[in-house]
């Protein structure tokens, strides 16, 4: 190993703890004894099915594949194939989308393998079973891996706008491992619970970090409340990730119950965290830190350490180790503790670019740092307030509405379960504020009774001038608001109230 290489962490603890959990997912288990030898044989299967070093592939797994997938995404780094992991609820015309955009030569599931090329339709080049792929013969030899090679195309949410394919590193991955590790310490008993989409970086974080450390993942196939907590208390789960409406859903499912001192800490991100709602998971002992990051920077960028928890609940923590972070004010210079402006992010765990996407390219960067469109401030004690989006940002007749804001005030109506607030072109107005909510069971409430509630708290301009009511918001698989989708849904429909 060299500076500027690892060795392949699956084969590393292979050699040194082969009888070390590594994988489990429902009745079936992996030490990474076994998952090595799994890794080589899919890894071998590659070169039996034509893919040569640099070729991207697509990893398309249903949900309840969780080990195929991690198994696959291993062999890819051993094989020196970029992965680029696609979520199977895309429609059929969004997937290929997607590969196209990552330039896919094959497309493999975890029922078969066919083969893309170009822009072309799909086209087998070959069907292959499990049990073919598990006969083929050892052929690959497993090489240290370079930390500034392409490890894995990530795709950002598009919450905002169409997915961009991120070329995540093998040093990005690492460096992001070691941070969490300074962070939340590293036990070897440790076992991270896996309830985030694997084709999403935070999910996908969970499978590299361990397997840096060496430790154990419990994988599940979504979010279920009750399977979570199950394994929480019974499972020895020490850590896991959340996004805000799963811990919420947890907490409820707890009924009061303490948590138990073997769950270390859970990260929660990927959205907006109601404070009182980390103190209340706060008042059942979980340890859940807040955190903030994207999938330009390998997931986290700011996390709460364990040693503040639990002061700092209403921020995103500070930066994690080497990662630098600055708010840049309106003419781009450095901002001070208290004013907002745009969060910019440089450190070894940024991305090295967009894939083939020179107008996203030439707009991220100012120079080395990576601008994120984010809004945030720093607190009187140094840690990260995240704001909003900057391009979510509603200009209402001049004076800037943060919907964030609007939408922690609407969820403490007590007949509001969720709410997403959008601007719509309003004229010479610029845009009028409108509200989507998702509301508690039977109950109903009218736009005046959410203007009435939010007027002692919001100024006349960020109250809500339309109002839909959904059976329930527009999520992406991680969890977060797909505003692009709710501004569609008021600007093409005729929305259910409206404020004349």
């Amino acid at each position: 190993m060299t500076q500027t290489s690892t060795p392949d962490p699956v084969r590393f603890w292979a050699r040194i703890a082969p009888g070390r959990l590594a994988l489990r997912h429902g009745g079936r288990a992996f030490t990474y004894g076994q998952l090595d030898a799994a890794v080589q044989e899919s890894t071998d299967a590659f070169l039996v099915q034509g893919l040569g070093a640099g070729e991207h592939l697509s990893l398309e797994f249903e949900p309840q594949h969780p080990l195929p997938f991690a198994i696959a995404f291993h062999a890819c780094h051993r094989a020196d194939v970029l992965p680029a992991p696609i979520g199977t609820s895309l429609t059929p015309l969004e997937r290929q989308a997607l590969r196209e955009r990552a330039m896919v030569e094959l497309v493999i599931t975890s029922e078969a393998i066919g083969a893309t090329r170009g822009k072309a339709p799909a086209v087998a080049r070959e069907k292959t079973s499990a049990a073919a792929l598990e006969s083929a013969a050892p052929t690959v030899q497993v090489r240290d891996r370079r930390l500034d090679a392409p490890a894995a195309l990530c795709f950002t949410s598009g919450t905002g706008g169409e997915p961009r394919a991120c070329i995540l590193t093998h040093g990005n991955f690492f460096w992001s491992a070691l941070q969490s590790a300074r962070n939340l310490g590293v036990r070897p008993n440790d076992l991270w619970l896996s309830c985030l989409p694997l084709h999403h970086v935070g999910g996908l974080s969970i499978l590299t970090r361990s397997a840096y450390y060496g430790t154990g993942v419990l994988l599940h196939d979504r979010f279920d409340a009750d399977a979570v907590n199950k394994a929480i208390d019974a499972e020895g789960v020490t850590l896991l990730s959340l996004v805000p409406p799963m811990l919420e859903r947890l907490l409820e499912g707890r009924r009061g119950r303490i948590f138990p001192t073997s769950l270390r800490a859970a990260l929660i991100g990927g959205g907006p965290i109601p404070a009182a709602l980390l103190e209340q998971a706060a008042d059942l002992r979980l340890h859940a830190l807040p955190t903030y990051g994207l999938t330009e920077a390998a997931s986290q960028v700011t996390t709460l350490s364990l040693r503040e928890w639990p002061a700092g609940l209403e921020s995103a923590g500070r930066p994690l180790m080497f990662t630098q972070v600055e708010i840049r004010d309106s003419d781009g210079q450095a901002a001070g503790k208290g004013v907002e402006g745009e969060i910019v992010v440089r450190g070894p765990t940024v991305m090295a670019a967009y894939l083939e996407d020179e107008q996203s390219n030439a707009s991220a960067w100012a120079g080395r740092w990576l601008k994120t469109g984010d809004v945030g401030a720093w607190d009187a004690a140094g840690r990260l307030l995240v704001k909003d989006r900057r391009i979510d940002r509603i200009v209402v007749g001049g004076e800037n509405v943060s919907p964030e804001e609007v939408e922690r005030v609407l969820r403490e109506h007590p007949a509001v379960a969720d709410a997403c607030v959008v601007g719509i072109p309003a004229g010479s107005w610029g845009n009028e504020v409108a509200a989507a909510i998702q509301v508690r069971g039977d109950e109903v409430v009218t736009i005046e009774e959410l203007r009435r509630h939010a007027e002692p708290t919001l100024a006349s301009f960020k109250l809500p001038r339309r109002l839909m009511v959904l059976r329930e918001l527009p999520r992406s698989p991680s969890g977060k608001l797909l505003r692009r989708v709710v501004r569609d849904r008021f600007r093409n429909q005729v929305p259910e109230k409206e404020l004349t």
